[in-house]
């Protein structure tokens, strides 16, 4: 009696693993048009962090940091013409009047200046 009760916990231990094993093993589809190289310069004098928004493919990117008086590459999904469609604001600052959120549409190697 006592082996068939291990052999049922080994059983549903290895089924448990085995479905974690094929919950980590997802497939991703490449976006339908595509990826968009852009950039975000930094015109300030100071540090900035982004928080972007892909609009196209509806993912995050929390906390880009653009170093002063440099770029930053990123990548995002290109809508149908071939365009990065984007939602960003900036980290740092006490209210939303300080930080608004701004839209923008960037094509491939644009540069998206960030000034005060």
């Amino acid at each position: 009696m006592s082996a068939y009760f291990s052999f049922s916990k080994i059983r549903l231990l290895t089924a448990f693993s085995s479905a974690f094993v094929l919950l980590g093993c997802q497939s991703s589809t490449p976006p339908e048009f595509g990826m968009v190289d852009w950039y975000i310069a930094n015109g300030t004098g100071s540090s900035v962090m982004l928080n972007i928004y892909d609009k196209v493919c509806g993912e995050n990117h929390y906390r880009v940091r653009v170093s002063r008086r440099s770029e930053t590459a990123i990548s995002t999904c290109a809508n149908k013409a071939g365009n990065a469609e984007i939602r960003y604001s900036r980290t740092s600052g006490y209210s939303v009047s300080q930080n608004p959120v701004r839209h923008d549409v960037m094509s491939s190697n644009q540069s998206l200046l960030i000034s005060e």
